[in-house]
Parts: C-alpha cells; sequence; structure tokens
C-alpha cells in the first residue's frame, strides 16, 4: 500500500503490516493437510537422548543434533518422494541424526542424487521455467541436508533394511559434516519443536541441496503452512539479498480450508515515547485458540524491540524465543520479526488466552529539524502473526510535549503531564492493523458536512532533503555578479530561493483530499471511519491506515521546490496527481478489505491506483491525464527492463504477488501489480460502461459499492471479486458462452501476455453501403487467447466510425462489417479499452 518515491522515480510497495503477513511465507502457521504418519519412532541404538521437559532446554538440544557417526550407511538407490517431488539418492553416504526421544529428526548425505519435480498448476510450471528456463525442477545433486518431523527416518531405515545395508562407524563423514548442520540446525529447531509439543503435529520435511549448475536451495513441504510446498533460493543481485520463490503451492491432499491456529479478538496497546525516541511498550492481547493441541504461538514483533517479559493473564512469566528461528526465506524477506510464545499447556480449541508483552527499543529516528520517522511501521506492536484480522483496538501513548502525535482511531482522552502528554486513542470499527506518527507539526482542519479532515507537517525540512535543495540552489541558481548600479563598481548577488516549509501547503492539500474522499464516496461508498488524519512522513512514500494517512515530504512541497529536490518530471506529476489520492482510496481498499493472501493483493493495489487515476481524470478532463497514464503503464510493462532479458510483465502474472520482486526484475511487483492491475480494473469498467445510459458507469459502482459492503472487514480473494464481476456482467462479456468470467481472470490475473494486433481488410461497394471484410492478426500470447477487440473505420472528413467487436479464436480470426463511409483505415481500439498493442 505504500506509495514510494525516489528522485529517479517513483513506485508503489506493499503496507508493511500486511506484508509482513503475506511475506512470512515458510513459517506461516496457516494450514495444514490432513495428519499422516508423522513423527514415528524409529529403531534406535541405547544412547538416544531423552527430550529435555523444559521447551527452551528442548530447542538447544535440537540445535546441538549431530550427524551419528556411529550410523553412516553406504547406499545405492534410496527414493524418496513427498507430493510432486522425487528425490533419488543414487549413490553414496548418508548418516543419521542422533536420536531425541526415540526420534530421528534429520539426515545428510554426500555422494550422487538426483531431484525431479513437475507441479500440477500451470502458473508454477511457467515460475520454474522463469528461473530455471525449464518448466519442471531436474537437478543432479552431491550434497543435501534433510531436517523432518514426518515418518522420513523410518523410511530410509526400511529401504536400508531391505537392501541389507548395516550401518558404519565414520567419524571423519560426521565431521565434515558438523559445522554445516551447525549452522543450518537452528532455522529448523523451533518448527520441529512445534511438532514436538503438539497434540496433533503436522508434516514438516525439509531438503537442503546444493546442485553444482545452480547452486543451493530449498525443497519445502510443510502442513503448517497455506501452500504446503516450497522450492527457491535465496540471491545476491547488486548488494541486495532477495529470495527467488521459484515455486509455490498447495500440496495434493491440502484441506479445503486453511487450518488456522490462534486468532486475536482485541488488542490494547500502551506505549512510551522518551525524550531519546527509545520505545517502551506493552500489548495485551486477548487470543482464541482456533485448534487444539498447540502449545506454541507465533506473534509478530520489530526485531528493533527487545522482548523483555511476556504474561499470562495470572502474572505468570512465559517462556518465549524472539528472533532465534527463522529460516533464511524470512530472513530475507521480512528481517527478524517474530517472537512464539509457549503456553505452558496445550491449547483447546476456542479457549481463549491473555498475553501481556513487554518491550523496548527504537523504531523512531531523527530526520533532522524536529522531524520523526516512525520505521518498522507494522510490528511496533506485538500481535498475531499470518492473515489480518480485524479486531478492536485501544491504543494509549505517553511521549515528549514538543511533539504533536497521531494514531489510528478516535482520541478519546488527552492531557498535558509536564514536559509530557498522554493519550487514548480506540477503534471505533474494528481495525486490521494500527500506526501512529508524530513530529513536530503543525496542524490545519479541512471539513465539509460530516466529514473531518485534520492535517499535520513539519514547518521544517528534513535533512536529507534540505540538503539537496541547498545543492541544487548552487546549480540552478548559481552566484552571479549583477551591473554595477547608481555609477558603483559594485555589484550584488540575487537572494537564493527561501527553503520551503512542508506546512505552508497544508490548506491546499486539505482541500484537495477532502475533495477526492466525496468523489470515492459516489463509486465505493461513504467514508468508513469518523475522520481521517493526513501526517507528513519523511521519506518518498505513502502509506494508509484506517483513518490515518501517511504522505512523503515530497507531497507537501510545492513543483518548484519538488525539482530542486532531486524529484523528475514524472515523480513530481506522481506525487501531485496519484499517490494522496491512492492512499485515500486505500482507506476503502485495504482498510475495510484486505487481501485474503499474498496472491490477492493486486486486487486493493489496482483499485487504489485506478480510483487515483479516475479522480485525477475528472479534475482536469480536457488533458486526458487518464489516457496519458494508461499508455506510461502500457510502456512500463512492455519494454524490457534495464539489465534483463524480458519485459517486466513477463516476469510472472500478477496472482506471484511479492513473488515478482525476485533477483531477474527486482522492479516487477511495482511494474506489474500497479501497472497492469489498473489497466485490469480499466477493461472491466469498459465492459461494464452502458454508453447509452444515463449513467454508464452504474454498474461499474455497483460492483465496488457490493463488494465492500459485502467483504466489510473482512479478506477478499480473487476468487470473491471474480464472483461479484458475473453477477454484473453483460452478455457481451460472457465470450465462452458458460456466464463465467474465468476467461478474463485467467488471462489478465493469473497468466502473462499482452496481445499485440494488426489488421488486414478490404473494402467492396454493396448499394449505398460498403462491405468490410478482413482478419484480425493476434500475436505475443497463446492461440487460445481470447479478447473483445474493438474496430473503428476511420475515413477523410469526420471521426471514426464503430464498426464493432471481434472476439479472437486464435492466431486470426475473420470478421464481416457493414458500414456507410469508404474506410480508409481500421483502427485497432482507439480509445484505450483493452490492454494491446497494434501494427
Amino acid at each position: 500500500m505504500p506509495y514510494v518515491a525516489t528522485v529517479e522515480s517513483m513506485r508503489f510497495r506493499r503496507r508493511v503490516s500486511h506484508g509482513v503477513a503475506v511475506i512470512a511465507l515458510c513459517l506461516g502457521w496457516i494450514a495444514a493437510p490432513p495428519r499422516c504418519a508423522a513423527f514415528q519412532a524409529v529403531a534406535t541404538p541405547p544412547t538416544a537422548q531423552p527430550a529435555p521437559a523444559n521447551p527452551r532446554a528442548l530447542y538447544q538440544a535440537l540445535n546441538g543434533l549431530r550427524p551419528d557417526a556411529s550410523r553412516v550407511y553406504s547406499i545405492h538407490e534410496l527414493n524418496l518422494r513427498r507430493d510432486v517431488i522425487s528425490l533419488k539418492l543414487t549413490e553414496g553416504r548418508i548418516a543419521f541424526f542422533e536420536p531425541l526421544k526415540g526420534h530421528v529428526t534429520g539426515v545428510v548425505f554426500t555422494g550422487r542424487g538426483h531431484i525431479l519435480a513437475t507441479p500440477h498448476d500451470r502458473g508454477e510450471r511457467r515460475s520454474l521455467a522463469e528461473f530455471l528456463g525449464v518448466p519442471i525442477l531436474d537437478q543432479s545433486f552431491t550434497r543435501a541436508y534433510f531436517r523432518f518431523t514426518d515418518d522420513t527416518a523410518s523410511e530410509v531405515e526400511q529401504q536400508l533394511r531391505a537392501e541389507g545395508d548395516e550401518p558404519s562407524s565414520d567419524p571423519a563423514f560426521a565431521e565434515n559434516w558438523g559445522r554445516a548442520v551447525a549452522v543450518l540446525n537452528p532455522w529448523h529447531s523451533l518448527r520441529i519443536m512445534f511438532d514436538f509439543l503438539s497434540e496433533n503435529p503436522l508434516p514438516y520435511f525439509y531438503a537442503g541441496i546444493v546442485s553444482e549448475s545452480v547452486g543451493a536451495f530449498d525443497v519445502l513441504i510443510d502442513g503448517r503452512r497455506n501452500e504446503q510446498v516450497l522450492i527457491g533460493q535465496p540471491r545476491v543481485e547488486n548488494g541486495s539479498v532477495l529470495y527467488n520463490v521459484w515455486a509455490s503451492f498447495q500440496a495434493g491432499n491440502a484441506p479445503a480450508s486453511p487450518i488456522q491456529m490462534f486468532a486475536p479478538l482485541d488488542y490494547r496497546v500502551d506505549t512510551t515515547i522518551a525524550a531519546d525516541l527509545s520505545l517502551e511498550g506493552k500489548t495485551a492481547l486477548h487470543l482464541k485458540a482456533l485448534r487444539s493441541g498447540e502449545r506454541i504461538i507465533p506473534l509478530e514483533l520489530s526485531h528493533n524491540l527487545a522482548v523483555e517479559q511476556i504474561q499470562s493473564a495470572g502474572g505468570e512469566p512465559l517462556l518465549y524465543f524472539q528472533n532465534e528461528d527463522l529460516s533464511r526465506r524470512d530472513i530475507l524477506r521480512r528481517g527478524n520479526d517474530s517472537v512464539f510464545v509457549v503456553l505452558p499447556e496445550q491449547s483447546q480449541v476456542d479457549e481463549e488466552f491473555h498475553l501481556e508483552v513487554t518491550y523496548r527499543g527504537s523504531v523512531i529516528s531523527d530526520a533532522g529539524n524536529g522531524v520523526e520517522f516512525v520505521g518498522d511501521r507494522g510490528t511496533w506492536y506485538a500481535h498475531v502473526g499470518g492473515t489480518d484480522h480485524f479486531v478492536p483496538f485501544d491504543l494509549n501513548f505517553r511521549w515528549p510535549k514538543r511533539f504533536a502525535l497521531v494514531a489510528t482511531g478516535n482520541k478519546v482522552e488527552s492531557r498535558d503531564e509536564g514536559d509530557t502528554k498522554t493519550g487514548r486513542w480506540r477503534s471505533s470499527v474494528p481495525f486490521a492493523v494500527a500506526g501512529f506518527n508524530l513530529g513536530e507539526y503543525k496542524m490545519e482542519t479541512a471539513s465539509s458536512g460530516q466529514m473531518k479532515i485534520q492535517l499535520y507537517a513539519n514547518r521544517q525540512l528534513e535533512d536529507a532533503i534540505l540538503e539537496r535543495l541547498r545543492d541544487n540552489v548552487l546549480v540552478l541558481a548559481p552566484p552571479t555578479v549583477l551591473p554595477p548600479l547608481d555609477g558603483t563598481t559594485g555589484g550584488i548577488l540575487p537572494p537564493p530561493p527561501p527553503m520551503p516549509s512542508p506546512s505552508d501547503l497544508l490548506r491546499h492539500l486539505g482541500s484537495q483530499v477532502l475533495d477526492s474522499i466525496h468523489f470515492f464516496e459516489k463509486l465505493n461508498g461513504p467514508f468508513p471511519f469518523d475522520h481521517l488524519d493526513v501526517s507528513q512522513i519523511p521519506g518518498s512514500f505513502g502509506q494508509g491506515w484506517p483513518g490515518l494517512v501517511y504522505l512523503s515530504t515530497y507531497a507537501f512541497l510545492p513543483p518548484d521546490a519538488q525539482a530542486r529536490a532531486g524529484l523528475e518530471e514524472r515523480g513530481q506529476e506522481e506525487t501531485r496527481e496519484l499517490m494522496p489520492f491512492h492512499e485515500v482510496a486505500h482507506q476503502w481498499w485495504g482498510n475495510v478489505v484486505v487481501s485474503a493472501t499474498y496472491r490477492d493483493s493486486w486486487i486493493q493495489e489496482a483499485m487504489a491506483n485506478y480510483l487515483s487515476l479516475l479522480y485525477d481524470d475528472s479534475k482536469k478532463p480536457s488533458e486526458h491525464r487518464m489516457e496519458t497514464w494508461l499508455r506510461r503503464f502500457r510502456d512500463q510493462l512492455t519494454v524490457t527492463a534495464p539489465g534483463a532479458a524480458e519485459t517486466a510483465e513477463q516476469a510472472g502474472p500478477m496472482s506471484l504477488g511479492f513473488r515478482l520482486a525476485s533477483s531477474k526484475i527486482p522492479g516487477a511487483y511495482e511494474t506489474v501489480v500497479y501497472g497492469k492491475g489498473t489497466w485490469v480494473i480499466h477493461m472491466l469498467r469498459e465492459m461494464l460502461r452502458d454508453p447509452s445510459s444515463a449513467d454508464p458507469d452504474a454498474r461499474f459502482r455497483d460492483l465496488l459499492h457490493s463488494v465492500l459492503t459485502e467483504n466489510r472487514f473482512r479478506a477478499l480473494s480473487t476468487e470473491d471479486f471474480e464472483r461479484a464481476v458475473e453477477q454484473r456482467m453483460t452478455p457481451a462479456m460472457d465470450l465462452e458462452g458458460t456466464h463465467r468470467m474465468n476467461w478474463f481472470f485467467e488471462q489478465w490475473v493469473r497468466e502473462t501476455g499482452i496481445p499485440r494486433y494488426k489488421v488486414e481488410f478490404q473494402v467492396k461497394p454493396r448499394g449505398s453501403e460498403f462491405q468490410v471484410t478482413g482478419k484480425l492478426v493476434q500475436r505475443n500470447v497463446e492461440g487460445i487467447f481470447t479478447a473483445s477487440v474493438p474496430l473503428y473505420a476511420a475515413h477523410t472528413g469526420g471521426k471514426p466510425e464503430r464498426l464493432g467487436n471481434v472476439a479472437t479464436t486464435g492466431s486470426e480470426t475473420r470478421f464481416h462489417f457493414t458500414t456507410r463511409v469508404r474506410p480508409t483505415r481500421i483502427l485497432i481500439d482507439p480509445h484505450l479499452t483493452l490492454l494491446c498493442r497494434t501494427d
């Protein structure tokens, strides 16, 4: 949801709080397949270690496990299959891990092996091909590290017995693996401990593979993930570490709906901000168990905040682990933001818990001149990880008096206490997230009817922008000696331009935001919160929270100051025309409805972007702003990315969500989700339009309003949105005769491809009219790609005349039209209703 601007260009990015829930891909405790024969004890030597009763000791014991030098086997042809993944250990040596409480949780292998995987899902095969060049995982390997809580150990042992293999002692082999195992174990110990402590363990299987052709990569099948199967690899590109998800999908035996472990019922957050901007906090969480038999509750909290204590409702200290077991996938994607709380006993379904988490640290930094930056905006309070939950929030703050503080919710209390202030904010409706901001603000109020907006901006600029302005004064206006005056020999220098104040534009910005709210209400329904606060934030992005919007400092500067600060013309246009209204639109699309999964995040981002364009276009219709932006987005999608061999659109479909931001094309997420997403909403609106009606957008408006009403304070999936479109589709939209829109969503959301069209035609007189016949040629997409392509007849001395639409049926589609005027040319979609290129 944030809107990101740089001095070179501006892009949107996903809101941090939602992104954390979506990006916690590998330790997402969301779903599980039915229980299998998991965690079976295997025959172990009498030296098997007992499992410690204390979870902390158990965690350390799991970290300390090493290959058992007395149980090393020479193997020939050992096979394992997990879902669509086949592993063959052709020849080499393996060693079992030392057992713990009769359970073996790991094996290491050195030798010759092979892994083969072919996902059933077409999109995931395409994703594999993006990274590997072929739509299957087909790799030979020489080393592998396995961890598991399923029946892998007994399965391997049975195959060894069947072959008559006997263990031998090989200390050198075990020692050779010792250092690597010591590093790798902590990435898995907590996940294994989940199953040790659970009454109903869920299968976990991990293989760290070392291939000579592609290097080290991960293979994971985890019953606690919504998408149980994951294949991926970390990469370093230009100094940045990214995790490339090659494929991620549900296992064949996945449940019909995700299994959730715990859900929040409400949050109370008490926060004290000291004079040095350090933060002390306490979050009281009211939770409910959704599954019996669990003892570990996963929470999220900034890695910059150290947990000091976690207590139960009765004041009993609870054991916890903070940032001690994150796989490299999570660390690379979101930093160490996890806290795992261990309950004294296993949970019972519908049982409610009260936890109190106390922490301290620093998530606020001084940007200079009284401008403060609240970092880790999604994890400044402890909360349940996983999917978003709409719950009541009660926020209490104590902060230095020199600052003004704004927060989500309604302010119900505020008072001065010496050099500090205290305040309390409560949500009047359920929130999925909560946020706050503070600074040495000037405040302005804008109101109209029942709608009230309060805007906050610093009187001075942060150091980073101030330094750029000062540097560019010398570049843009170099000192110049003027001609002598009044017979003197001296001269004067022109005064430098005055330094702008962000607070100078508050009144103007407030009127714009208020006007956009009234515009959006006509499409989305009433503004969903009691009021809106708009606050300046240092940097180059915007962000939307329930009833609270952060806007970049650039949005508070006049165009000349933006240019002097290094913002290019395109960035200025985005700051001026899109950023504020994109974030206002997120008050509905992102805070009334949220994404069901990372695959659905395109809806709220695309909708917010498109609505901001609609508003911008409505203010200056003669400038055709919508058309300008649609062309820009199309160009960005179809131009080969710098340093890449393909376009951003070819990096993957919108349904990949954050996975688009890979090492292949790091900027593909923004280009695809925002650019192509905007086009998708535009195409839907154009298909729903009725030009002959007095209210051409009635269906589109009804679609938006009904989706927001029927899914109010709920998660929205692409399937939900698709069904809502189908309920309002016109006969012309039913290209396949099924009264379904899956043709559209499959092509534009779940697949890649932007068609290119050209027309070949002939004209013959027929009485007083002309008969136009020809064919529409479709390229750059698969032959089954279906689209309704509008054709217009251009002729001398008049406007183009609409001939009709051609529904493509392959690479070439014949058409026949009759027109009153002889066409000199056939125009393909001149009004930009379809994302395509033309010859």
